[in-house]
Protein backbone atom coordinates (compact mmCIF):
# COMPACT_ATOMS: atom_id res chain seq x y z
CA UNK A 1 0.00 0.00 0.00
CA UNK A 2 1.32 3.55 -0.56
CA UNK A 3 1.65 5.74 1.95
CA UNK A 4 4.00 8.92 0.16
CA UNK A 5 3.07 8.74 -3.14
CA UNK A 6 -0.56 7.81 -2.92
CA UNK A 7 -2.88 7.85 -6.32
CA UNK A 8 -6.69 8.77 -5.04
CA UNK A 9 -8.02 7.53 -8.49
CA UNK A 10 -6.88 4.24 -7.36
CA UNK A 11 -10.52 4.12 -5.48
CA UNK A 12 -9.55 0.32 -3.71
CA UNK A 13 -6.41 1.55 -2.44
CA UNK A 14 -7.54 4.37 -1.21
CA UNK A 15 -10.64 2.50 0.81
CA UNK A 16 -7.94 0.33 2.08
CA UNK A 17 -5.59 3.23 3.03
CA UNK A 18 -8.79 4.60 5.01
CA UNK A 19 -9.06 1.15 6.75
CA UNK A 20 -5.82 1.58 8.47
CA UNK A 21 -6.26 4.93 9.17
CA UNK A 22 -9.09 4.26 11.31
CA UNK A 23 -7.53 1.88 12.82
CA UNK A 24 -4.21 3.72 13.54
CA UNK A 25 -6.72 6.05 15.25
CA UNK A 26 -8.26 3.73 17.65
CA UNK A 27 -4.73 2.63 18.71
CA UNK A 28 -4.09 6.10 19.93
CA UNK A 29 -7.30 6.06 21.23
CA UNK A 30 -6.59 3.13 23.39
CA UNK A 31 -3.10 4.03 24.03
CA UNK A 32 -4.48 7.32 25.51
CA UNK A 33 -6.69 6.08 27.63
CA UNK A 34 -4.43 3.66 29.34
CA UNK A 35 -1.48 5.98 29.20
CA UNK A 36 -1.40 5.98 32.89
CA UNK A 37 -1.66 2.39 33.51
CA UNK A 38 1.25 1.93 30.80
CA UNK A 39 3.25 4.49 33.20
CA UNK A 40 2.32 2.96 36.23
CA UNK A 41 3.54 -0.66 35.02
CA UNK A 42 6.82 0.46 34.84
CA UNK A 43 6.83 2.06 38.28
CA UNK A 44 5.49 -1.27 39.74
CA UNK A 45 2.73 0.11 40.89
CA UNK A 46 -0.18 -2.04 38.64
CA UNK A 47 0.32 -5.40 37.15
CA UNK A 48 -1.19 -6.42 34.01
CA UNK A 49 -0.72 -7.83 30.58
CA UNK A 50 1.06 -5.18 28.50
CA UNK A 51 2.06 -7.40 25.24
CA UNK A 52 -1.95 -8.22 25.37
CA UNK A 53 -2.57 -5.07 25.25
CA UNK A 54 -0.29 -4.22 21.82
CA UNK A 55 -1.62 -7.32 20.82
CA UNK A 56 -5.39 -6.54 20.44
CA UNK A 57 -4.61 -2.49 19.34
CA UNK A 58 -1.28 -1.97 18.04
CA UNK A 59 -0.97 -5.22 15.76
CA UNK A 60 -4.22 -5.00 14.88
CA UNK A 61 -2.80 -1.92 12.18
CA UNK A 62 -0.35 -4.38 11.36
CA UNK A 63 0.74 -7.77 12.95
CA UNK A 64 4.01 -7.30 11.26
CA UNK A 65 4.70 -3.86 13.28
CA UNK A 66 6.93 -4.40 16.62
CA UNK A 67 7.42 -2.70 19.63
CA UNK A 68 9.23 -1.44 22.81
CA UNK A 69 9.02 1.35 25.55
CA UNK A 70 11.60 2.65 27.32
CA UNK A 71 12.59 5.94 29.62
CA UNK A 72 12.20 9.45 27.49
CA UNK A 73 15.15 11.07 26.53
CA UNK A 74 13.78 14.71 26.42
CA UNK A 75 12.91 14.97 29.78
CA UNK A 76 10.88 13.02 32.37
CA UNK A 77 8.65 10.09 31.14
CA UNK A 78 8.23 7.61 29.04
CA UNK A 79 9.26 6.47 25.17
CA UNK A 80 7.50 4.50 22.75
CA UNK A 81 9.38 3.22 19.59
CA UNK A 82 7.03 1.42 16.91
CA UNK A 83 9.28 -0.48 14.62
CA UNK A 84 9.25 -2.31 11.42
CA UNK A 85 12.38 -3.96 12.30
CA UNK A 86 14.22 -5.52 9.00
CA UNK A 87 10.64 -5.07 7.07
CA UNK A 88 11.43 -1.57 6.24
CA UNK A 89 8.89 -1.78 3.40
CA UNK A 90 6.72 -1.03 6.73
CA UNK A 91 8.66 2.44 7.64
CA UNK A 92 6.28 4.68 5.68
CA UNK A 93 2.69 3.05 7.39
CA UNK A 94 5.28 3.25 10.86
CA UNK A 95 5.62 7.36 9.86
CA UNK A 96 2.01 8.10 9.39
CA UNK A 97 1.13 6.21 12.83
CA UNK A 98 3.90 8.39 14.71
CA UNK A 99 2.71 11.38 12.61
CA UNK A 100 -1.04 10.53 14.44
CA UNK A 101 0.15 10.04 17.59
CA UNK A 102 -1.33 12.43 20.31
CA UNK A 103 0.48 14.93 22.18
CA UNK A 104 0.50 13.85 25.78
CA UNK A 105 2.75 15.02 28.54
CA UNK A 106 5.79 12.81 29.95
CA UNK A 107 5.44 10.82 26.56
CA UNK A 108 7.84 10.68 23.23
CA UNK A 109 7.32 8.37 19.97
CA UNK A 110 10.06 6.70 17.79
CA UNK A 111 10.07 4.87 14.82
CA UNK A 112 12.99 2.25 15.39
CA UNK A 113 15.37 1.83 17.94
CA UNK A 114 17.80 4.29 19.54
CA UNK A 115 21.39 3.65 19.70
CA UNK A 116 21.76 2.91 23.46
CA UNK A 117 25.36 2.74 25.90
CA UNK A 118 27.50 -0.33 26.11
CA UNK A 119 26.04 -1.51 29.04
CA UNK A 120 22.57 -1.41 27.80
CA UNK A 121 23.68 -2.66 24.56
CA UNK A 122 25.07 -5.94 26.29
CA UNK A 123 22.50 -6.66 28.86
CA UNK A 124 20.17 -6.20 26.31
CA UNK A 125 21.93 -8.64 23.81
CA UNK A 126 22.48 -10.95 26.53
CA UNK A 127 19.14 -11.08 28.01
CA UNK A 128 17.53 -11.80 24.26
CA UNK A 129 20.26 -14.49 23.30
CA UNK A 130 20.42 -16.23 27.14
CA UNK A 131 23.74 -16.37 26.95
CA UNK A 132 26.79 -13.99 27.35
CA UNK A 133 28.91 -12.71 25.03
CA UNK A 134 32.52 -12.93 26.24
CA UNK A 135 35.12 -10.93 25.87
CA UNK A 136 34.49 -8.78 22.14
CA UNK A 137 36.62 -6.60 19.76
CA UNK A 138 35.63 -5.16 16.67
CA UNK A 139 36.97 -3.95 13.53
CA UNK A 140 35.05 -1.70 11.03
CA UNK A 141 36.02 -0.98 7.00
CA UNK A 142 34.31 1.10 3.96
CA UNK A 143 33.65 -1.56 1.53
CA UNK A 144 31.70 -1.76 -1.48
CA UNK A 145 28.78 0.02 -1.87
CA UNK A 146 29.47 2.88 0.81
CA UNK A 147 28.54 -0.28 3.60
CA UNK A 148 30.82 -0.48 6.30
CA UNK A 149 31.74 -3.68 7.28
CA UNK A 150 32.16 -5.24 11.00
CA UNK A 151 34.87 -7.93 11.90
CA UNK A 152 34.19 -9.18 15.24
CA UNK A 153 36.83 -11.25 17.57
CA UNK A 154 34.67 -13.18 20.07
CA UNK A 155 37.04 -15.74 21.82
CA UNK A 156 34.80 -16.71 24.31
CA UNK A 157 32.01 -17.75 21.72
CA UNK A 158 31.18 -21.60 21.10
CA UNK A 159 29.47 -21.27 18.40
CA UNK A 160 30.22 -18.69 15.40
CA UNK A 161 26.54 -18.35 13.80
CA UNK A 162 25.58 -17.77 17.53
CA UNK A 163 27.95 -15.43 18.24
CA UNK A 164 27.54 -13.31 14.79
CA UNK A 165 23.68 -13.37 16.05
CA UNK A 166 24.59 -11.87 19.44
CA UNK A 167 26.69 -8.92 17.29
CA UNK A 168 24.19 -8.66 14.96
CA UNK A 169 22.10 -7.74 17.90
CA UNK A 170 24.66 -5.69 20.03
CA UNK A 171 25.59 -3.80 16.75
CA UNK A 172 22.14 -2.65 16.57
CA UNK A 173 21.40 -1.28 19.81
CA UNK A 174 24.71 0.46 19.90
CA UNK A 175 23.93 2.32 16.66
CA UNK A 176 20.41 2.36 16.08
CA UNK A 177 18.44 0.57 13.59
CA UNK A 178 18.59 3.17 11.03
CA UNK A 179 21.67 3.35 11.22
CA UNK A 180 22.24 -0.14 11.39
CA UNK A 181 20.26 -0.88 8.35
CA UNK A 182 21.85 2.45 6.57
CA UNK A 183 25.38 1.80 7.06
CA UNK A 184 26.21 -1.82 7.82
CA UNK A 185 26.94 -3.97 5.41
CA UNK A 186 28.60 -7.33 6.22
CA UNK A 187 28.81 -8.51 9.64
CA UNK A 188 31.25 -11.24 10.43
CA UNK A 189 32.60 -13.22 13.60
CA UNK A 190 36.42 -14.74 14.32
CA UNK A 191 37.04 -17.07 17.20
CA UNK A 192 40.65 -16.76 16.25
CA UNK A 193 42.20 -13.14 17.07
CA UNK A 194 43.71 -12.55 13.15
CA UNK A 195 45.27 -8.84 12.32
CA UNK A 196 45.66 -6.05 14.78
CA UNK A 197 43.16 -3.72 13.99
CA UNK A 198 40.85 -4.35 17.09
CA UNK A 199 39.05 -1.81 19.33
CA UNK A 200 36.88 -2.63 22.34
CA UNK A 201 33.26 -2.98 22.13
CA UNK A 202 32.13 0.67 23.26
CA UNK A 203 34.20 2.20 20.71
CA UNK A 204 31.86 0.98 17.66
CA UNK A 205 29.79 3.81 17.30
CA UNK A 206 32.39 6.36 17.07
CA UNK A 207 34.41 4.59 14.75
CA UNK A 208 31.45 3.81 12.43
CA UNK A 209 30.05 7.31 12.39
CA UNK A 210 33.87 8.74 11.69
CA UNK A 211 33.87 6.18 8.92
CA UNK A 212 30.62 7.74 7.50
CA UNK A 213 32.18 10.97 7.79
CA UNK A 214 34.69 9.29 5.41
CA UNK A 215 32.43 8.76 2.52
CA UNK A 216 29.98 12.11 3.49
CA UNK A 217 33.84 13.82 2.75
CA UNK A 218 33.73 12.20 -1.02
CA UNK A 219 30.29 12.87 -1.66
CA UNK A 220 28.89 15.89 -3.67
CA UNK A 221 28.23 18.82 -1.90
CA UNK A 222 25.65 20.11 -4.41
CA UNK A 223 22.42 18.08 -5.86
CA UNK A 224 23.52 16.41 -8.77
CA UNK A 225 21.08 18.00 -11.11
CA UNK A 226 23.36 21.34 -10.86
CA UNK A 227 27.07 19.11 -11.90
CA UNK A 228 25.25 17.35 -14.90
CA UNK A 229 28.12 18.53 -17.00
CA UNK A 230 30.68 16.91 -14.70
CA UNK A 231 29.36 13.68 -14.82
CA UNK A 232 31.59 10.97 -15.93
CA UNK A 233 29.56 7.59 -17.61
CA UNK A 234 30.44 3.90 -17.27
CA UNK A 235 29.20 1.15 -19.17
CA UNK A 236 27.72 -2.22 -17.75
CA UNK A 237 26.17 -5.43 -18.94
CA UNK A 238 24.48 -8.46 -17.13
CA UNK A 239 22.87 -11.58 -17.85
CA UNK A 240 19.41 -11.71 -16.39
CA UNK A 241 17.34 -15.14 -17.15
CA UNK A 242 14.40 -15.32 -18.86
CA UNK A 243 10.64 -14.97 -17.52
CA UNK A 244 7.27 -13.87 -19.06
CA UNK A 245 7.76 -10.73 -16.49
CA UNK A 246 9.94 -9.21 -14.21
CA UNK A 247 9.79 -7.27 -10.83
CA UNK A 248 11.58 -4.21 -10.06
CA UNK A 249 14.81 -4.21 -13.01
CA UNK A 250 15.60 -7.48 -12.49
CA UNK A 251 15.76 -8.12 -16.21
CA UNK A 252 18.20 -5.46 -17.13
CA UNK A 253 20.82 -6.27 -19.78
CA UNK A 254 23.03 -3.40 -20.46
CA UNK A 255 23.19 0.38 -19.93
CA UNK A 256 25.07 3.10 -18.35
CA UNK A 257 25.48 4.95 -15.31
CA UNK A 258 27.04 7.86 -13.94
CA UNK A 259 27.49 6.72 -10.32
CA UNK A 260 28.71 3.27 -10.23
CA UNK A 261 28.50 2.17 -6.57
CA UNK A 262 24.68 3.16 -6.57
CA UNK A 263 23.75 1.35 -10.00
CA UNK A 264 26.06 -1.85 -8.54
CA UNK A 265 23.97 -1.92 -4.94
CA UNK A 266 20.40 -1.29 -7.81
CA UNK A 267 21.31 -4.13 -9.73
CA UNK A 268 23.05 -6.76 -7.23
CA UNK A 269 19.70 -6.29 -4.59
CA UNK A 270 21.76 -5.10 -2.01
CA UNK A 271 19.85 -3.19 0.35
CA UNK A 272 19.82 0.28 -0.80
CA UNK A 273 19.47 3.56 1.15
CA UNK A 274 19.83 7.02 -0.61
CA UNK A 275 21.58 8.40 2.39
CA UNK A 276 24.66 6.24 1.20
CA UNK A 277 25.19 8.03 -2.10
CA UNK A 278 24.03 11.77 -1.37
CA UNK A 279 24.36 13.66 1.52
CA UNK A 280 21.84 16.73 0.00
CA UNK A 281 19.12 14.73 0.49
CA UNK A 282 18.34 13.09 -2.80
CA UNK A 283 16.78 10.42 -3.26
CA UNK A 284 17.01 7.59 -6.36
CA UNK A 285 14.32 6.66 -8.44
CA UNK A 286 13.95 4.93 -11.93
CA UNK A 287 11.02 5.03 -14.46
CA UNK A 288 10.41 1.21 -16.05
CA UNK A 289 8.65 1.40 -19.02
CA UNK A 290 7.43 -1.72 -21.36
CA UNK A 291 8.64 -2.57 -24.33
CA UNK A 292 7.20 -5.94 -24.53
CA UNK A 293 7.11 -7.13 -28.58
CA UNK A 294 9.37 -4.03 -29.47
CA UNK A 295 12.89 -4.76 -31.45
CA UNK A 296 15.81 -3.63 -29.39
CA UNK A 297 16.52 -0.68 -31.44
CA UNK A 298 13.25 1.29 -31.13
CA UNK A 299 12.99 0.65 -27.41
CA UNK A 300 16.77 1.98 -27.08
CA UNK A 301 15.68 5.03 -29.74
CA UNK A 302 12.63 5.75 -27.31
CA UNK A 303 14.86 5.70 -24.07
CA UNK A 304 17.16 8.33 -25.31
CA UNK A 305 14.50 10.26 -26.85
CA UNK A 306 13.09 10.11 -23.16
CA UNK A 307 16.33 10.53 -21.27
CA UNK A 308 17.26 13.72 -23.05
CA UNK A 309 13.97 15.45 -22.86
CA UNK A 310 13.48 14.23 -19.11
CA UNK A 311 16.73 15.41 -17.79
CA UNK A 312 16.52 18.75 -19.63
CA UNK A 313 12.59 18.94 -18.04
CA UNK A 314 14.19 17.93 -14.09
CA UNK A 315 17.72 20.53 -14.39
CA UNK A 316 15.53 23.18 -15.60
CA UNK A 317 12.89 22.51 -12.35
CA UNK A 318 15.93 21.91 -10.09
CA UNK A 319 14.50 19.05 -9.14
CA UNK A 320 17.02 16.44 -9.99
CA UNK A 321 18.37 14.75 -13.11
CA UNK A 322 18.95 11.47 -15.39
CA UNK A 323 21.63 9.56 -13.56
CA UNK A 324 21.71 5.78 -15.52
CA UNK A 325 19.67 4.27 -18.67
CA UNK A 326 19.09 0.07 -18.74
CA UNK A 327 17.90 -1.77 -21.19
CA UNK A 328 15.94 -5.27 -20.41
CA UNK A 329 15.13 -8.38 -22.05
CA UNK A 330 11.15 -6.79 -21.79
CA UNK A 331 11.79 -3.23 -20.01
CA UNK A 332 13.78 0.18 -20.60
CA UNK A 333 14.98 2.36 -17.87
CA UNK A 334 16.21 5.58 -16.26
CA UNK A 335 17.92 5.94 -13.21
CA UNK A 336 17.12 9.52 -11.34
CA UNK A 337 18.56 11.29 -8.59
CA UNK A 338 15.67 13.25 -7.66
CA UNK A 339 16.22 16.71 -4.87
CA UNK A 340 12.23 16.93 -4.83
CA UNK A 341 10.48 13.89 -5.25
CA UNK A 342 6.47 15.38 -5.05
CA UNK A 343 7.57 18.29 -7.62
CA UNK A 344 9.35 15.65 -10.06
CA UNK A 345 6.69 13.29 -10.43
CA UNK A 346 4.34 15.58 -12.26
CA UNK A 347 7.00 16.58 -14.53
CA UNK A 348 8.22 12.90 -15.11
CA UNK A 349 4.59 12.05 -15.53
CA UNK A 350 4.06 14.89 -18.27
CA UNK A 351 7.27 14.36 -20.41
CA UNK A 352 6.74 10.57 -20.29
CA UNK A 353 3.41 10.58 -21.79
CA UNK A 354 4.41 13.43 -24.21
CA UNK A 355 7.30 10.85 -25.04
CA UNK A 356 4.32 8.37 -25.72
CA UNK A 357 5.44 5.52 -22.99
CA UNK A 358 3.44 2.55 -22.83
CA UNK A 359 0.55 2.50 -20.08
CA UNK A 360 2.87 -0.14 -18.29
CA UNK A 361 5.18 2.40 -17.17
CA UNK A 362 6.00 3.68 -13.53
CA UNK A 363 8.08 5.63 -11.78
CA UNK A 364 9.49 2.75 -8.73
CA UNK A 365 12.68 3.57 -6.19
CA UNK A 366 15.65 1.96 -5.15
CA UNK A 367 15.44 2.73 -1.38
CA UNK A 368 14.08 -0.77 0.52
CA UNK A 369 11.77 1.58 2.77
CA UNK A 370 10.03 2.38 -0.91
CA UNK A 371 9.42 -0.63 -2.11
CA UNK A 372 5.74 -0.30 -1.96
CA UNK A 373 6.00 2.95 -3.14
CA UNK A 374 5.15 3.60 -6.84
CA UNK A 375 4.13 6.62 -9.70
CA UNK A 376 1.90 5.75 -12.53
CA UNK A 377 2.71 7.26 -15.53
CA UNK A 378 -0.68 7.35 -17.09
CA UNK A 379 -3.99 7.30 -14.92
CA UNK A 380 -4.52 3.82 -15.94
CA UNK A 381 -1.41 2.54 -15.36
CA UNK A 382 -1.91 -0.63 -13.62
CA UNK A 383 0.36 -1.46 -10.18
CA UNK A 384 3.93 -2.60 -11.49
CA UNK A 385 4.94 -6.41 -11.24
CA UNK A 386 5.50 -7.62 -7.76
Amino acid sequence: MRWLYPDELDHEEAASRRAVISRIEQWWQAFEERRHDIAALFTGEQDWDLAAFMREHLERIDERLSWEFGPALAGDGDRLVITPEGDLRLRPLVDQIIRRAPRLEGWEYYHSRLAEPLEVAVSTTEEVTEHAMGRVHVSASVRAMNRIDLDFWMPDAADKEFARAQAVIATGHLLGEEALSRWIGNVEVQLQREGDAWMPLDALPGTVFSEVAGIDSVLPAKPLYELVAELKWSLWRLTPPEREDYARHEDLLMGSSALDEMSHCAQLGVPFDSRRYSKVGETFAYVKFDGDGRKMAARMEERKVLEASLNTALVKAGVGCVVGTGTGRRYSYLDLALSDVAKALPLIREVGRKTGLAKRSWVQFHDEHLGDEWAGIHEDTPPPPR
